[in-house]
Order: structure tokens, then sequence, then C-alpha cells
């Protein structure tokens, strides 16, 4: 009787839909439907290829509108993508994916497993910026057949999905196949890809990016027609952009909770919060005197109000730091490490032991073979309000620094060649244990952290993995060779009007990557409308769906996908 009674109300459902549709169709609801346009706050990221875009996160998330992985997350986790499914073998040296039939390129051409295999073999060759490390670990690539591919690593590595197969997008073989100069290739041919968007202009200038929909996706026809990404400016046009709805959507961070804040409470808007997957470090040259001493380090740190820092700069926009650098969020986070709560006596303690003393009463310490105990404290325009906060700190135990804000390129050279005594610079990625690889020569750390990191990365055991990956904090948070100060929490503003599917990935997209501009808001889930999270579709429910169908929201094919679920 149950089975009768679902049927019934099933046949209702369809007859009012395409009772609707019939209506419509004779002009007795509103007319065509209009095109579903949704702009969004950028910046330049370069042009959109697996080998020119810029490389950030929001570089990678432009590309990845138009390019596939092998593997994908959606707010819950792992999810197939161009793969159906893999497996491995016992020592982790060997995954073999089995490939979802019937994909093709934005340009009409066949998917299969000869471009999976050319990928990997071209960026071997031409290895990309953003991934192109973790590449270098796969040996060789066979392909079993068109739609199975296996790839062979010169040694074990569990963690292939989230480093490899869930980063590096595919590219088809039959256009770059001919390309010498990957990173300076152009043009229409280069943004053809698999993904639910596809380029149709791009202004570097105006850092401009349109997209529009890639109606062949494999996933499905996409919920919008066009995506466009714009550069905005500041904090302050990014609101009044929001606000005169000149853009549908727009990230905030941190300390600007205060823009945040004026969007709270306004029916017109809605806010989600994730975790940023950020940090912000002081760091030292370990390799300079007196910095490589890590008591004079640890000085350094109890001297550091990083509280006023959280409440005053950032506006309670972030947490304290985890001073081993996994995000607290993060399940490879290491509890109880020593967090260095600012303690002037303890500091002045120290340094007073080091030798370090203001011998000529100028409130400045003196080196003990003479000259003031003085620093220039590198940093960029964004945290100059940090870094005067740092300086006075540093003054009341009587070390002088003197900030100097370079521009972004020259502050990164300055870590990677070592030119710096102290430095203040922020990093994201704090989710993956990827992360905890020295990034700046003057904080390189011991050998035995080196074989400690590589091990873990080749262990086979998550529970023995979480170990290593504490082991590795524990060894930063005691030598400091960075002073992790806070997390920032991050938000996406959006008018729901527009476009109301973001949100915040699992462990991040492509394990680093916070922003809530995950691709698979352009593309339509029927279970977004199990309201509760239970797994069933109700009536109320469907009904749901049924009206955002009459309110040109979702298609018929999407709300005939959510009456089957009911069903």
């Amino acid at each position: 009787m149950k089975k009768i009674i679902a049927v019934l109300s099933l046949a209702i459902l369809l007859c009012i839909v395409f009772s609707g549709m019939a209506s419509a169709a004779k002009g007795e609801i509103v007319a065509a439907k209009s095109e579903k346009v949704v702009t969004i706050e950028g910046d330049d990221c370069w042009y959109p290829t697996p080998f020119a875009h810029y490389y950030t996160g929001l570089g990678y998330i432009r590309m990845s509108f138009i390019f596939d992985t092998l593997v994908w997350k959606d707010k819950h986790g792992e999810i197939p993508w161009l793969a159906d499914s893999y497996s491995r073998s016992y020592d982790a040296k060997v995954w073999t994916f089995f490939l979802h039939r019937g994909v093709k390129w934005s340009d009409g051409k066949p998917f299969t497993a000869d471009d999976v295999k050319f990928t990997f073999d071209y960026m071997k060759e031409h290895p990309p910026i953003w991934y192109g490390e973790e590449i270098r670990v796969i040996d060789r690539v066979d392909v079993l057949d068109p739609y199975t591919v296996s790839i062979y690593l010169k040694e074990s590595r569990p963690t292939f999905i989230e480093e490899v197969a869930g980063c590096v997008p595919i590219i088809p073989e039959h256009i770059w196949k001919d390309i010498t100069d990957p990173y300076k290739f152009r043009g229409d041919d280069a943004v053809v890809g698999t993904g639910p968007l596809k380029l149709v202009e791009y202004d570097g200038t105006q850092g401009y990016y349109e997209y529009v929909a890639n109606e062949g996706c494999f996933k499905g026809r996409p919920i919008i027609d066009k995506l466009i990404s714009i550069k905005v400016g500041d904090v302050r046009n990014v609101v009044l952009a929001l606000e005169t709805g000149d853009i549908d959507a727009a990230s905030f961070s941190g300390k600007e909770i205060v823009a945040v804040d004026k969007f709270r409470g306004d029916s017109d808007f809605k806010i989600i919060e994730g975790e940023s997957w950020w940090v912000l470090n002081l760091y030292f040259n370990v390799y300079e005197p007196p910095m490589n001493n890590v008591d004079f380090r640890r000085a350094i740190a109890y001297g550091i109000d990083r509280n006023d820092i959280v409440h005053t700069v950032t506006h309670d926009g972030s947490i304290l730091a985890n001073t081993g650098l996994m995000h607290p969020k993060s399940k490879w986070y290491k509890h109880g490490l020593p967090g260095y709560e600012c303690n002037i006596t303890k500091a002045k303690e120290i340094l007073d032991c080091l030798g370090f003393k203001d011998r000529n009463n100028n409130n400045i310490r003196d080196y003990p073979d003479g000259g003031d105990l003085e620093f220039t404290l590198f940093t960029t325009e964004d945290y100059t309000d940090e870094a005067e906060f740092i300086r006075k700190d540093l003054e009341d135990i009587g070390i002088k620094i003197v900030v100097k804000t370079v521009g972004h390129k020259e502050l990164l050279s300055r870590l990677t060649l070592g030119n710096f005594y102290i430095a203040l610079r922020g990093h994201g990625g704090i989710v993956n244990p990827r992360v905890l690889r020295p990034v700046a020569r003057g904080t390189d750390r011991s050998e035995e952290y080196d074989e400690i990191y590589e091990q873990q990365r080749r262990t086979m055991n998550e529970d023995y993995r979480k170990k290593l990956v504490g082991e590795l904090q524990t060894i930063i948070s005691e030598e400091l060779p960075v002073y992790a100060l806070y997390h920032p929490k991050i938000w996406c503003v959006y008018n729901p009007g527009k476009l109301d599917t973001w949100f915040y990935t699992k462990d991040a997209i492509a394990g680093s990557i916070p922003l809530a501009q995950n691709k698979l808001i352009f593309l339509f889930d029927p279970w977004r409308y199990d309201a509760n999270g239970n797994g069933i579709m109700e009536k109320s429910e469907v009904i749901d769906a049924i009206q955002d169908y009459f309110k040109d929201v979702i298609t018929k094919e999407d709300v005939i996908e959510v009456i089957w679920l009911y069903f």
C-alpha cells in the first residue's frame, strides 16, 4: 500500500510539474527564462591554464573551473570525478584509475586514458609551479585500456590521492602534444577542458574573467549561464559593490570581519564562515646570530602579546595560532604544544642570561660585545599594523625593531635567499602535513626533522602518520624557526537570489585552498533539497524544488532528479 501511495504521489508531483511547463509554453506563466549571470569579486591571477595561472589558491581556482582532476572533493570529502574509482597496490606504489566513460573535452573530442598518461608525462617534462614537485614521484604511466590507467611511483606514497590525483588537472593530448612552451600558450585551444565552465574572455589589466556554461559537461549542464570574475579593489570597494549589486559574492578574512558585520541581519545577503587554513608567521633566520640561539627566539616569543594582536588588530576575526603551524581544526593538529603566552618578565630574564643588557641606559639592550640590539622587520603593507604591534612589544623588552614594508616578491625573495633576520609573512595550506616542509632557507629544519617529514609521507598507517606529524609540530613549536601568530577566520558573503549553492570544501580544495568557490557550486546537486540532511527526500522538500523550478532557479531535468529521489 505504501508503495502505491508513493507512486501516486510521484505521479501527482510529475503532473504538477509538467502541467506547469505546458502552461508556460502557452504563455500563461511568465515568459522565457532569462540568462543567469553571476559576478564575483576577484583579481588578476594570470591566464587560467595548468601552466600559466598565478601560483596562488585563487589562480588555481580560476583554472579549476575549466580543467578537472581524477578525484575531487565536496563539502564532505573525497568524491569520484574523472575517475569513477581507483585501487592501489599494497605498498602504495601502483595506483590504478578506472575512468568515467563518455566524457568529452569542451571541443567535442573524447577524453580517454591516453590523456591521463600524456598529462603526467608532459608535466614531468614541463613541471607546473603549483604541483610540479609532487609529480616527480611518478615513475611511469601505463594505459591498460581506453578507460583504465595505472600510475607507477618511485616510492610508496599513501598521500598520492591528496597530493597528486586530487590536485593535478588533466589536459587534452590532441592539443598540448605539439606545444613546446606551455607556460606561454594562450588562446581558445589552451583552455579546452572537461570542467563545468569555458573561458570566453580574459583581461589581465582589469582582472576580468568571463566564463560560460560548458553544456557538454559530463556532470550535467551547469546551473548558471555565465560567470564573471572581476577585480574590484580594496575592502571598501568590495562592500560597496555587493551593496549596489555590481557583484554577487565576495570573500573576506581576518580583520575584514568589520566589513562582514555590515551584512549581518540583511535579508538580501547570506554569510557562511569557514576555516582559512592560513597562518601569519614571524620568521627567524636561524643561521644568523643571535637568531640562531633558540633561547633568544623564545625570548622574542614571550615578548609578543598575540592575544592583543588578535583582539585589537583583527577585531577577533582570527584565533591564536598553533605554534606547530597545523590548524586546530585539522585532523593532523597536535594538542598541548607550548603557546609562549606573553610574559615580559620571563622574556627579560632570558635576555639577561644571554648577556643582552642595556649598558648605556638608552632603553635598548646591547650585544655582549657592544652595539644596540636592533633588527629590521620585513613585511608587506598587508601586515604593517601587526608589525607595529610587534615593534612596540619588543621595545618593552629592550629590542629595537625597524619596520620595513616591501613588495610581496621582494619579501619572498628575501625569505628564499635567507636575506633577513626577522620577517612577517603568512601562508595557507595548514590543513595538510605537506605544509610542514621548510619554506624559507633561513628557517631550515634539522636532518632529524627532514627524516621524520619524509617518513610520514611514506607510512601506510594513518595513526602512525599522525604521531609523526605530531612530532614535526613539536619540533617547530620548541625550536621556533617560525613563531605562528594567528589563524584568520574566513567568510563568504553572497546574494542568494543570484546563487545559493556556496559552501566550504572539507579540508580545502586541492588540499590547501579555503575559498568557497568549489566548481561544484555551478553544478546541480538534487540532495541540496534534503534540508534536514537525513538522506531521505521528503514531500515538503520536493515541493521546495518544484517551487524553485517555477522561479527559474532550476530546470525541468533538475526537478525530475529530485522527484526520483523522493520515490
